[in-house]
Order: structure tokens, then C-alpha cells, then sequence
């Protein structure tokens, strides 16, 4: 078996999605989500002009190819219905596939993590508000640990769980318990129906795999000089390793996504930052945790941070090229031990060495 890996180079929204749907056109048999969660917002727009922004689907849903969430991805079965919704009105359908220790975000993580982002004021961490770290701190206390595992197991236990979660637990995080009964019933049902929906498998039944990634290197949970404005996670070939070693996958192609200059979407230092850049995105618009996007040109660190990170070749895909004049990108082409281009954010991608 061969794997495919699209990581992004930066913090974010690169283009990853976009890179994962044109690999996907050329013969991707399964996308795997290997860190983060729904909290990714990967854009894809095909040449007829359908477009989606993906939270929870691997990116290569509107070719039909399946999705497998693997260990290290954060379920939400709030989100997933959410983005269910907008597919099937598109007439899009692909399975989904999760293994049994997907941690499983609740209505009371995102409540809990928006609370106290807002309690943060000035000093807000840049959070998404969905509950990705409040999930992982939750999850550490193994009475309150909510699985896939327990969803399709139909854990008895899941109803005083999430009674102690919006209780004690809540008070315990932010002061204030969440007295909401009514919510906790309604999730409930909804992880049922979640259950019914997703299909247990393992990274071993996965042929061929695209590892999408989510957010970052500069993400990264490891990235010591970006805290507290970082991701829970391992944005980078950490995880793709350990799925692959498992799987027994020894040919990786790893591919690292870049526009052709840099943003940030969330609180954090964004390295050169120039208030005077400003481009188009429909997908990045002003968020109510996030603000509004903001730009810098491309650091010198690029090609530093993915060799690190590949440990060995590598390519370097370049989105956004359609937003820079062509003499602006004469320097950009000297990145990377092979290179790929990728024309116009709004196309899917046409890749070359």
C-alpha cells in the first residue's frame, strides 16, 4: 500500500482541502483525518461550482470516497449532523468510518470552552469554540471519558456522564453549572443516531489512504513559542506515523500546503504581520471566536519547519498563486526538494513537479 499525506505548512488554511480533493479525483480510495477535529474548515469548490466547506468529512466527499476517522480525531456529533444536512441538500453521500477510541465531543465542551474564552477577554487563545480542548481535559478524567466505543456500545453510564459533565463538572471549569436537561436529552439521541451512522473500522482496513490534516505546523501542540495559541494536536507526520506503522505502510508521499503568504485566524503573534495585506476569502470571514483573518508575507522559516518535519522528500504545494502578481512569485519556487504549484484557490488543484 501507498499513503498521501497533505499537511499544512503554516497556521492554517492553506489550502489543504483543495489539495486533498485533487488527489482524491486521481485515485484516492479512503481520506483519513488524523488530528484535530470539526473544527477544521476545508474549502472545496468543484469546476461546476458546487462548494462546501468540510468540518467533519474528509475532502474528497464529493467524489464519493469514504472517510476514516482515526484515533486521534475528535467526533461531534452536533457538527457532523450539521454538515450531513448541508451534503445530503447537495445530493452528496459518502460513508464514514471511525475507530472505537475517537474521543467524542458533547454540547457541554463547547459551552464550557466558549465560557471561558469569553472570560479571556484581550487574552483570548484564538479557540474555535467547539470544545476540541475541552474535550482532551474532559477525557482525562476517565469517569467522564466519552468514546465511539461507548456510543456503540450503548453505555449505560452516558446519561449520568453527561448529568455530572453539565454539573459538577461544568461548575468545576467555569463557576457555573449548564442546567440544561432538555440538552442533555437531545444529545443523547443524537449520539444514538450518531452511532447508527458511523461504522467501526481500523486504519489496517484502510487501502491506500490521503491523511488530511487539520490546522498547522505552526499549530502544532509542540510549538512551545506559540502557547497558549496553539491546537491540541499534532499537526504535523507524528500521527501519520504511528497509523501507518500500525497499518504496516513503509511508501509515504507527504505533501505540505502553503499559500503564497501567510495567515492567521485567531488570537496569537503571526510573524510579520502587515495590516496593509488584505485578500479575498470567502471561507475565512469574520468568526465570533476568531476575528478576521490576518496576513504577513511568507517567512523564511517555510522550508526550515517541513523538512523537519518530513525527515526526508517532500513536496511543497502553493495555493493562492492567483492572488499575487506573477513577479511576486519568482522567490517562491526555490522552496522545497521537489516542488508542486497549485493555480487559482477557487479551482481544483492542477499539480505539477
Amino acid at each position: 500500500m501507498k499513503a498521501r499525506a497533505v499537511i499544512g505548512a503554516n497556521f492554517g488554511d492553506e489550502g489543504k482541502g483543495l489539495l486533498v480533493d485533487y488527489l482524491c479525483k486521481t485515485g484516492g480510495d479512503v481520506v483519513v483525518r488524523f488530528n484535530g477535529g470539526a473544527q477544521a474548515g476545508h474549502t472545496v469548490v468543484t469546476p461546476e461550482g458546487l462548494r462546501h466547506v468540510f468540518h467533519h468529512f474528509g475532502s474528497g466527499t464529493l467524489y464519493g470516497v469514504p472517510t476514516f476517522l482515526s484515533q486521534f480525531f475528535i467526533c461531534n456529533p452536533i457538527i457532523y449532523f450539521r454538515e450531513l444536512m448541508e451534503l445530503d441538500a447537495m445530493g452528496v453521500t459518502a460513508d464514514v468510518f471511525a475507530h472505537p477510541d475517537c474521543l467524542v465531543s458533547t454540547f457541554a465542551d463547547m459551552i464550557i470552552n466558549q465560557r471561558k474564552e469569553l472570560k479571556r477577554g484581550d487574552k483570548a487563545h484564538g479557540s474555535c469554540g467547539i470544545g476540541i480542548h475541552e474535550t482532551i481535559q474532559r477525557s482525562a478524567i476517565s469517569e467522564l471519558k466519552i468514546t465511539m466505543s461507548d456510543l456503540w456500545n450503548r453505555s449505560t453510564t452516558l446519561p449520568s456522564k453527561m448529568a455530572e459533565i453539565c454539573d459538577r463538572y461544568a461548575k468545576f471549569r467555569t463557576g457555573t453549572p449548564i442546567n440544561e436537561p432538555g440538552m442533555i436529552e437531545m444529545f443523547l439521541k443524537e449520539c444514538e443516531a450518531f452511532a447508527n451512522a458511523i461504522h467501526p473500522a481500523g486504519i489496517g482496513q484502510c487501502k491506500d489512504p490521503i491523511f488530511e490534516g487539520a490546522q498547522g505546523l505552526l499549530l502544532d501542540q509542540d510549538r512551545i513559542e506559540y502557547h497558549p495559541h496553539v491546537t491540541h494536536s499534532n499537526t504535523g507526520m507524528k500521527n501519520v506515523r504511528t497509523l501507518c506503522a500500525q497499518a504496516g505502510i513503509t511508501d509515504v508521499e507527504t505533501y505540505y500546503v502553503s499559500r503564497t503568504y501567510l495567515t492567521r485566524h485567531g488570537a496569537g503573534p503571526l510573524p510579520g504581520e502587515n495590516p496593509g495585506l488584505s485578500y479575498h476569502d470567502d471561507t475565512n470571514v469574520g468568526h465570533p471566536w476568531q476575528g478576521f483573518l490576518r496576513f504577513a508575507a511568507l517567512d523564511d522559516g517555510l522550508r526550515i519547519r517541513c523538512a523537519a518535519d518530513a525527515g526526508g522528500e517532500y513536496k511543497l504545494v502553493l495555493t493562492h498563486c492567483d492572488q499575487r502578481e506573477p513577479t511576486q512569485l519568482a522567490d517562491l519556487y526555490s522552496y522545497g526538494p521537489t516542488r508542486a504549484n497549485v493555480r487559482g484557490w477557487k479551482e481544483r488543484a492542477k499539480a505539477f513537479n
